[in-house]
């Protein structure tokens, strides 16, 4: 699939206009700052043209923005980033997309171009 062809797919199953509003391009590079490397350019795209988080898997793709999410300390994928320093050996170039429960955090590594994915949980993380 193309990339135009994804960011239609997300628009797709978001029939019932439940997605929040594209992020502001503020939000994208305060995030880049703080990881010291560019969102990949799809991801980057879905943040600013699509939602502001909510698109994913079960609609759990973290905001840029929004901190109210109660179930996890951070909401926001930049409050992740800066939580994630605490953890021993944390890379700060990876970053959580989505918040799923049971301890289970998709991620995004930045410092790769196409955003390589890795997994945090309580099993060994695998890339």
């Amino acid at each position: 699939m193309t990339d135009d062809e994804i960011i239609h797919r997300i628009r797709e199953q978001d029939a019932a206009g439940e997605l929040p509003t594209p992020a502001p391009p503020e939000a994208v590079a305060e995030l880049e700052t703080a990881v010291g490397h560019p969102m990949p350019p799809l991801l980057k795209r879905i943040y600013l043209e699509v939602a502001d988080g909510g698109f994913g898997r079960w609609g759990k793709a973290l905001s840029l923005t929004d901190t109210t999410y109660k179930l996890q300390r951070q909401r926001s994928a930049a409050g992740g980033v800066l939580g994630g320093r605490s953890i021993p050996n944390y890379p700060p170039s990876v970053v959580p997309l989505l918040a799923w429960d049971c301890a289970i955090w998709p991620l995004v590594d930045y410092s790769t171009p196409e955003g390589r994915m890795w997994g945090m949980g309580p099993q060994p993380t695998m890339p």
